[in-house]
């Protein structure tokens, strides 16, 4: 008779990386051939790690959703808690700390022109016109309104703004962002506001304390000196990004694993702060693509050495995108892909996800773009699939298929053997991954002095 024996267990997970290029989604252009830059780059790391893994394509929000970089890695961190905005996150990035429960926002100064009594917002301020920010800022700081805000320095021609006075962050954006299509935009209270009242309160509050700057900063001696001199007025301050710092759970609460980041600017200090990722902070550096990323994965590889999870960001392929130079944004691949030459070998050990947390077009007017992204997931307990290319129209192929952000998290999860089983609740929190820290049992504080004295053989029969 066959005797069962149980199978042998031990512990084969292994640790995630998860790689953004940022913006690396695109679509094809006369000047390469009408390929994309990704298309039309050589790969061969990219290549080999494609060869030995799976692929799909990676669509954040569905087919024809464009997307922010903040609303991306949101989702793809495995976050279902409510965002709490990016103007919190620039905020907690710049080491701006902001009282609980207080509404700001992201103001920025941006150049423009009047016409028919709508103010046309073009383009950003310079590194040239970094002086007279400053000045018009301290003019807005003393500016007489019952707003009274507080302008946190964030960036050259931008601040962030809190006021004890606004009630309500759920108010839509003034900055038309699309300025070439939009003028700038009156504030209004955001149809789903909890509170409706308190939303148009402060729509209000922000309009009049909006229209008050304008008409200041249009008879400022800064602007009329740039008038005089040709240059563009700085005379729409505008603002996006609603915030409110509310509690929230941290990553490991959320998805069962221990987190760290590989930052490379305000936005993802602010990310991994929030959610209580341990982080590496390395400023970017876009005049040597290859060798500032290589010294990410680097640092990436020593925190997965103590973190079950490590994210690792680069903004080289967004900037080159955002340029509109489809060759520059070709050359920008070709040095990432330079620098992973270390992640095939990497591969045998840890589960490595590479994709971008949505399309910067390098052609056309379009800002981001809802162009698909290839995904490449490789690691030792992945079974390659027939895709040898790393590109958007070989990965379409894939054995992934087409991947949300949200899929992300839990694909990594199943294939480094963590997947969490549906119905097993292994603490407060539902997660997504086996956590790393389940609270366990501790016998020796709940046994009573009657059960020590039973387990010792001395009580009483």
């Amino acid at each position: 008779m066959l005797e069962l024996k149980p199978a042998p267990m031990w512990d084969d997970r292994t640790p995630l990386i998860l790689i953004t290029f940022d913006g690396l989604g695109d679509r094809p252009s006369s000047e390469l051939d009408n390929r994309t830059p990704l298309e039309a780059a050589s790969t061969p790391n990219l290549d080999q790690l494609t060869r030995i893994g799976v692929s799909g394509i990676h669509q954040p929000f569905g087919p024809g959703r464009a997307t922010s970089s903040e609303r991306s890695h949101w989702a793809m961190f495995g976050q279902t808690q409510t965002f709490p905005g990016r103007a919190l996150l620039e905020a907690i990035g710049m080491g701006i700390n902001i009282p609980v429960d207080r509404p700001h926002f992201h103001l920025a100064l941006r150049p423009a022109t009047l016409s028919d009594g709508k103010l046309l917002a073009t383009g950003r301020v310079s590194q040239e016109d970094a002086n007279d920010c400053l000045e018009l800022f301290d003019a807005l700081r003393v500016m007489p309104h019952e707003l009274s805000p507080v302008l946190h320095p964030l960036r050259n021609g931008e601040c962030i703004l809190e006021s004890d006075v606004i009630s309500s962050h759920e108010i839509s954006d003034s900055d038309p962002l699309f300025g070439h299509l939009h003028p700038v935009l009156k504030p209004l209270p955001l149809e789903a506001a909890q509170d409706q009242n308190a939303a148009q309160q402060s729509a209000e509050l922000i309009t009049s304390w909006i229209n008050s700057a304008i008409a200041l900063l249009i008879t400022h001696p800064i602007n009329e000196a740039r008038r005089a001199a040709g240059k563009l007025e700085l005379i729409a301050p505008v603002t996006k990004w609603a915030s409110k710092k509310t509690d929230l759970k941290s990553f490991e609460q959320t998805t069962g694993l221990t987190a760290a980041a590989v930052t490379s600017s305000a936005l993802y200090r602010g990310l991994a702060e929030v959610l209580g990722m341990t982080q590496i902070h390395i400023p970017s550096d876009l005049e040597n693509v290859q060798a500032d990323f290589e010294a990410r994965i680097q640092a990436g590889i020593e925190l997965s050495k103590t973190h079950s999870f490590v994210h690792i960001h680069t903004k080289a392929t967004d900037e080159a995108g955002h340029t509109k130079q489809p060759m520059l944004k070709r050359d920008v691949i070709e040095s990432l892909d330079r620098a992973c030459h270390g992640l095939i070998n990497l591969a045998e050990t840890v589960t490595i996800v590479i994709t971008g947390d949505h399309a910067t077009p390098s052609t056309g007017g379009i800002m981001h773009s809802a162009h698909p992204t290839s995904i490449i997931l490789a690691g030792p307990h992945v079974h390659a699939d027939d895709v040898v290319s790393c590109d958007e129209r070989s990965h379409k192929s894939g054995d992934l298929g087409a991947v949300m952000a949200s899929d992300i998290l839990p694909l990594m999860s199943h294939f480094s053997h963590r997947a969490s089983f549906k119905g097993h609740a292994t603490g407060s929190f539902e997660t997504i991954a086996l956590p790393d820290n389940p609270v366990a049992l501790n016998f020796s504080e709940t046994k009573t002095k009657n059960q020590l004295s039973q387990v010792n053989g001395t009580g009483n029969k």
